[in-house]
This record gives C-alpha cells, sequence and structure tokens, in this order.
C-alpha cells in the first residue's frame, strides 16, 4: 500500500532489455568513473571543499556542510565514488518498489549509471555528490512511507545542498494532488528540521551569509531567454539529449499512481528553469531530477531506453575519453583546463626555483584572485593561500587572514591578472612575474605567472 494511491503497485510489463545489457551499460558506467578519477588532477572545486574540510564546521559560505565532512572522513575521491556507486543501488532499490519489478529496478540502475550529471557527481566530490544520494533515499523512503528514514534522508540532503529542500516542495505537491497527508509526514519534517537546525544557526551568527550568497547565486544577476536557452542547452548535454525530454514527458503525462517521483523530476527542472531567467546558472543544479526520470523511463518502452542509455553513454563515454586521451582541440578547453594541470603548483613551494639567484626564503602565503586558485595552491603546494584582488567573496572571508610578518615574503600568482595595488603597497617590491606552465599530453592547459612580494612592510 502506498500514500502517492492508497493500493498495491502493479509491475510494470517486461520490455526486453537484458540483464546482460543491464548490467554491461552499469560496468561502462563504473570504469568510467574509475579511468576519470584516477587519470584527473583534483580540481578547484575539490581543493575548495578540501580546505572546508580542513577547517570542520555546521556551514560553510557557499554550502552545508556534509561534502566537507565527508572529505574529511575518507578524502576527496573516495567520498564521491563511494556516493556514486551508494546512488546506482539506492536507484535500484526504488525503482524495484515503484514497477515492483527486479527488472526495471536494473534499468533504472544502468540508465541512471550513463547519465553525465551522476557521472560527474560520481568521480568529483561536490555537494551534488551527497545530494544525489540522500535525495534518492529520502525519495524511497516516502515512497514506502517510512518516515523516520525520510525525515534522515531528507535532513542529510539539507545538509548537502540547499536545494535539498525542494523533496519536500515535490511531496507536498503529492499530498495536495491526493488530498491526503500521512500523519507520518509530520515526523518526517521535524526530523528533517533538526537535522538542519544547526546550520540554519551557524548561518544565523554570521549575518545569514549562506543563504544570502544562494539567493543572490540563483535568482539575483543578469538572466533571460539567454541564459534560459544556456540552461536548456546544459540539461540536454548533462541530464542526456533523450533522456531530459523524456523527463519532460514523464514529468507531465507518466502514470498516475507515481505522481510522487513525477514531481520530483517536474520541481527540480521548474525552480532552476526559472531560476536560469533570473540569473546565469549551472547546468548541474537541476540534477537531483533525474533520479526520478531514470525510474520513470525504465518502465517505457525498450526503444526509449536504449535511445536515453546510449546518447548518455556517448556523451560520457566522449568526454571521458578526451579528458583522458585528447585528440580534438578546441581554444577553450575547460574539461581539461579543469583536470588537468594543477599538480604544476606544487612549484609555489619552492621560490627558488621560480626565481634563480633569490636566496632561499620561506613564503609566507600565496595570494590568488579567486578562491579556486588560492585552493589548489595550498592543495599542491602546502603553503597558506589567500584571496585578494576583488575576489568574489568566499569561505576565506569568514577564516582568519593569514599574517604576515614585517620582512616577510608573499607570492601572487593567476593566469593573466597583475597583483592589486592594495597587495603590492603591503610590500617593499616586486619580482617577476615568471611562467609556470602546465602541459597535458602535448596540450597546454594553464600558464600560471608568478610574482614575488618582498619584504612585508
Amino acid at each position: 500500500m502506498r500514500f502517492v494511491q492508497g493500493v498495491a503497485v502493479p509491475a510494470v510489463q517486461p520490455t526486453h532489455v537484458s540483464l546482460r545489457a543491464c548490467l554491461a551499460l552499469i560496468a561502462l558506467g563504473v570504469g568510467a568513473r574509475l579511468a576519470l578519477a584516477l587519470g584527473t588532477d583534483i580540481y578547484f572545486d575539490e581543493a575548495y571543499y578540501w580546505q572546508w574540510a580542513r577547517h570542520l564546521a555546521w556551514g560553510y559560505y557557499d554550502h552545508p556542510p556534509l561534502i566537507a565532512w565527508l572529505i574529511a572522513a575518507v578524502d576527496i575521491r573516495p567520498a564521491a565514488l563511494l556516493c556514486g556507486a551508494a546512488t546506482v543501488a539506492a536507484v535500484w532499490g526504488l525503482a524495484r518498489d515503484v514497477h515492483g519489478s527486479r527488472e526495471a529496478a536494473w534499468r533504472a540502475a544502468a540508465l541512471w549509471s550513463v547519465v553525465p550529471a551522476a557521472a560527474m557527481a560520481g568521480v568529483w566530490a561536490t555537494p551534488d555528490s551527497p545530494l544525489l544520494l540522500f535525495w534518492t533515499l529520502a525519495l524511497w523512503a516516502l515512497w514506502r512511507e517510512r518516515w523516520v528514514l525520510a525525515g534522515l534522508a531528507s535532513g542529510l540532503a539539507l545538509l548537502s545542498k540547499y536545494p535539498g529542500v525542494l523533496i519536500a516542495v515535490a511531496f507536498l505537491a503529492t499530498a495536495v494532488r491526493m488530498r491526503r497527508l500521512p500523519a507520518g509526514a509530520w515526523l518526517t519534517a521535524l526530523l528533517g528540521v533538526v537535522l538542519f537546525l544547526p546550520v540554519v544557526l551557524w548561518n544565523a551568527h554570521r549575518e545569514w551569509v549562506g543563504f544570502a550568497f544562494q539567493l543572490r547565486h540563483g535568482l539575483g544577476g543578469t538572466g533571460g531567454l539567454t541564459s534560459f536557452a544556456e540552461f536548456l542547452g546544459g540539461q540536454l548535454a548533462l541530464g542526456g539529449p533523450v533522456l531530459f525530454p523524456l523527463a519532460l514527458v514523464y514529468a507531465l503525462r507518466g502514470p498516475r499512481e507515481q505522481f510522487l517521483l513525477r514531481a520530483a523530476t517536474l520541481v527540480p527542472l521548474l525552480f532552476f528553469g526559472y531560476a536560469a531567467l533570473r540569473t546565469r546558472g549551472e547546468a548541474n543544479w537541476p540534477a537531483a531530477a533525474y533520479v526520478s526520470a531514470c525510474v520513470g523511463v525504465a518502465g517505457m518502452r525498450p526503444l526509449w531506453f536504449r535511445a536515453a542509455a546510449l546518447s548518455g553513454l556517448a556523451i560520457v563515454l566522449a568526454v571521458g575519453s578526451h579528458v583522458l586521451f585528447p585528440l580534438l582541440r578546441f581554444e577553450r578547453d575547460v574539461p581539461l583546463s579543469r583536470t588537468h594541470g594543477w599538480s604544476i603548483l606544487s612549484a609555489l613551494a619552492k621560490p627558488e626555483r621560480l626565481f634563480p639567484g633569490a636566496e632561499p626564503h620561506e613564503i609566507a602565503v600565496v595570494y590568488a584572485p579567486s578562491y579556486q586558485l588560492a585552493s589548489q595552491a595550498v592543495r599542491y603546494s602546502g603553503v597558506k593561500a589567500d584571496t585578494a584582488g576583488g575576489a568574489r567573496p568566499s569561505q576565506y572571508e569568514l577564516w582568519p587572514r593569514p599574517e604576515v610578518a614585517k620582512g616577510q615574503d608573499a607570492l601572487w600568482y593567476s593566469e593573466g591578472k597583475e597583483p592589486p595595488e592594495e597587495l603590492l603597497q603591503r610590500f617593499t617590491r616586486v619580482e617577476g612575474p615568471v611562467e609556470l606552465p602546465a602541459d597535458f599530453r602535448g596540450r597546454r592547459v594553464h600558464t600560471f605567472r608568478v610574482w614575488r612580494l618582498r619584504d612585508a612592510r
């Protein structure tokens, strides 16, 4: 018996997709994730969250704390890989209960394994990694009316990323549609609020910086039709060129008894589609919508399942192959620049090698024009880092600034920006710049420029 309809859920008809084909898709997805995890550098967002993990707290400027806790517990890539594998298993369990069929469960798990957004979250440790896991577990628990488990999973989804609240919106929409609010749902809400309360208190003691940032980031700025078109293009790429339109079809025309899953598909897409009209967003924001979309497509005709799975796999393999063995050349190769060339920053720990003739001298801090570059400097050089020069506000504004004693040296590095005047005035003289190039398989992916700031005043 299920809340969404009040009657037993019927099994779907077989779609003639073999178990062997599903296992092959899952194996290819796992292989692609392992290859990318082992064959790429830690990229800047991961380095930023790793910095959080070195300063554990109940909240951070950009997001709630769960990704930092996971990185502190198991390190960067293991956190993403474990969350990714657990999400595949949770999708299997959810689809089995929704369709009453193990065959449908394997189809849903296979499809989720090759969704590009899911693959990214299963390789690179970001807040999406735990969000997708606990979103799926919350949806599964709500479907089964396991109210305590639903509350715990919903609370952990909120501790992963603020859009975790959208699972509650999807549930309330279902309650309105079915004209029924189960008594146990109040316990779910209470547990979710209790788990999330420390994040609220953390924000309250810091002038609500996390909430304010996300409102500005998600709904402020300049949007319009151009940014909405970019949003649609992003969904065709990260959701999949077939899965994205099928997700919309499922959300609008899917089975009545699956209204909860349909709402969990439509709510994130609608919310972030609206946000795209207000600001230039990021394609991964509505990634959770594709969890329930995969479950829904698992019950559709085999043609649609195959098209969605093969098109998603094609994107994962194409992008993954380019990241590991690039053959094509692009004027601005974002995938390569994000995933390679960062290890060269270990040279920042030995400035005497960058500046020949300079006597060995300890560097007090490395300055950078963004939190991404500052975090990579710490990750690969081990030297303290900070932002300067009008950098976008970040967690670095909330941490104590590294001290530079009189007479000490510092470094400034960037990919083009010169040291800001406010920084130059704090030192007696400046040396540089020197170039620090980074290549990958014969491709120039970064050209860092480094200045040495001598004798702090």
